[in-house]
C-alpha cells in the first residue's frame, strides 16, 4: 500500500479547506508538484463536496487520497499510515488530537496542527514526548497563526545574533477592518470552530498552569531581566499595550527549555504584547477575565458555545467570515531582540500578513509540514517539540516568505533591510 506524503486530516472544516486549495495549487509550482497528499474527514458528502471544489485548479480528483475516517475511532490509524505526515485541522484540540497523535506515533507518521490550546500541547508533551522520541516521529503542534510568526522571529532574530539572543519582545498587532470595530451583524471575523475552541482554552487554563508547575517546575521560578519587566498596560510607540492572549509566550517557554536541557542553550527571555483599534475596545479586557471565571460553570460554557454571536459582539459565528473581511483582516509583529552584550544594539524583526486565522494559518500548517517532509536532515529526529525547536536549523522563513507572509530586519535607522 502507497503513501502519500501528507495527508489533511479535518480537511472539510473551515480552515482544513484552505489547506487543501493551497495543496491543490502546488501542480504549477515547480518546486513542489511532487508532492503526493490526500484528505480525510468524517462526512463523504463533505468530502465529495470539497472536491468538487478544487477541481477549478486542474487537479486531477480521482487520484487525491480520499479516506473517510472518525479521528475517535481505531480507523484514524489507517489515515496515519497512509501519510510521512499528516496536518491536523480538527478541533477543538483538546477534545479530539490526541486520538490522531497517539495513532502517529503507533504507525511512524510525523504531526503537525494548529493548535492554540496550551493544555492540550502540555497534556500530548507529558503522554507522548518519550515515546515519539523513541519512534523517530515529530510532533508539532501550534503551527498556526499561533505562534509560528513569533516562533520564526524569534528564530531570525537568535541567527542574526548568532546564538547570544538575550531577551526579545513582541508586539502583535491585529490591523481590523474599520467595519468591524463595534461588531454587529455581518462583520464576522472568526469562525465559530475557533470560538469553541477559545472557551474551551479560558475554562482548562487553571489546569495547564498546575500541569506546567508539575511538570516543569524549574521553569516558575525563573527570574525576570529587568529590561524587560512591564506593568500590564505600558506605553509602547504612543499605544498602550497589555500582555498578549495568545500561546506564544508558554510556547516559546516550552521550547526554551527544550534547548537548555538539549543543547545547553542559554533560554531566551520573551514577552509578547498586543493593543486595541480604539480606547474604548480596552473595556473588552475585563468582560474577558469575567468570563474566565465565569467558564468554571458549565451552563455558562454551553451559553456561550450556543450564542457565539452575542458574547463576542457579532466578531465570531458558525457562518465565518466574509472572503472580504478575511482579506482585510491584517496583523504585524514587531519583535525586538537584545543580544547578552548590553553594548549591542537591538534588532528589530517585523513579520506582516493578512488573514491570520485562516489563509496565514493554513500556510504555516502547510509549509511547516513541507518543512519537515524536504528538510528531515535539519529537524530533530523525534519527540513533541514546539515549533521554534522544530524548525530553528530549516529554511521556513523562505518558504513561508516565498506565499505570502511578509519578513524584514528593520533597524531604527533609515537603512532598514530585508532579509
Amino acid at each position: 500500500m502507497d503513501k502519500v506524503d501528507i495527508i489533511v486530516i479535518g480537511a472539510t472544516g473551515f480552515t482544513g479547506k484552505h489547506v487543501v486549495q493551497l495543496l491543490a495549487a502546488f501542480k504549477k509550482h515547480d518546486t513542489y508538484k511532487t508532492i503526493t497528499w490526500g484528505i480525510s474527514g468524517r462526512s463523504k458528502e463533505k468530502v465529495n463536496n470539497l472536491l468538487s471544489e478544487i477541481e477549478e485548479y486542474d487537479v486531477d480528483i480521482t487520484k487525491i487520497l480520499t479516506i473517510i475516517s472518525d479521528v475517535k475511532d481505531d480507523s484514524i490509524c489507517n489515515v496515519t499510515k497512509r501519510a510521512r505526515i499528516v496536518i491536523n485541522c480538527t478541533g477543538p484540540n483538546t477534545l479530539l488530537s490526541e486520538y490522531i497523535v497517539k495513532a502517529c506515533v503507533h504507525t511512524g507518521t510525523h504531526y503537525v496542527d494548529i493548535s492554540a490550546e496550551l493544555y492540550h500541547m502540555l497534556n500530548v508533551y507529558r503522554a507522548y514526548h518519550k515515546r515519539a522520541e523513541e519512534a523517530g516521529v515529530l510532533i508539532v503542534p501550534s503551527c498556526g497563526f499561533a505562534s509560528i510568526p513569533t516562533s520564526t522571529g524569534l528564530i531570525i532574530l537568535d541567527r542574526h545574533l548568532k546564538g547570544s539572543l538575550h531577551t526579545a519582545e513582541c508586539y502583535v498587532e491585529l490591523h481590523i477592518p474599520r467595519e468591524c470595530y463595534y461588531g454587529g451583524r455581518n462583520k464576522t471575523l472568526v469562525h465559530y470552530g475557533t470560538w469553541e475552541a477559545f472557551v474551551f482554552e479560558m475554562t482548562n487554563m487553571k489546569k495547564y498552569k498546575d500541569l506546567k508547575k508539575e511538570t516543569f517546575p524549574e521553569a516558575i521560578n525563573e527570574s525576570v531581566p529587568r529590561e524587560i519587566k512591564k506593568s500590564f498596560f505600558h506605553k509602547h510607540e504612543r499605544k498602550w499595550w497589555f500582555p498578549y492572549p495568545g500561546p506564544d509566550y508558554e510556547v516559546g517557554s516550552m521550547a526554551q527549555i527544550y534547548f537548555q536541557e538539549k543543547k545547553g542553550k542559554k533560554p531566551i527571555h520573551f514577552r509578547a504584547y498586543t493593543t486595541m483599534p480604539l480606547l474604548i475596545h480596552f473595556l473588552i479586557i475585563p468582560l474577558v477575565f469575567i468570563a474566565y471565571f465565569l467558564c468554571k460553570l458549565k451552563c455558562f460554557r454551553n451559553l456561550m458555545w450556543k450564542h457565539p454571536g452575542f458574547f463576542s459582539f457579532g466578531l465570531m459565528s458558525h457562518k465565518g467570515p466574509t472572503e472580504k473581511l478575511k482579506n482585510d483582516l491584517k496583523y504585524t509583529f514587531t519583535l525586538i531582540g537584545k543580544g547578552s552584550d548590553p553594548t549591542t544594539k537591538e534588532h528589530i524583526v517585523k513579520i506582516t500578513g493578512s488573514d491570520p486565522a485562516y489563509k496565514s494559518t493554513a500556510t504555516t500548517a502547510l509549509f511547516s509540514a513541507v518543512t519537515i517532509l524536504l528538510e528531515g536532515s535539519k529537524t530533530p529526529k523525534g519527540g513533541v517539540l514546539m515549533p521554534e525547536c522544530a524548525f530553528y536549523e530549516t529554511d521556513i522563513v523562505e518558504r513561508l516568505k516565498s506565499n505570502g507572509i511578509n519578513y524584514e530586519i528593520v533597524d531604527k535607522l533609515p537603512n532598514g533591510k530585508t532579509i
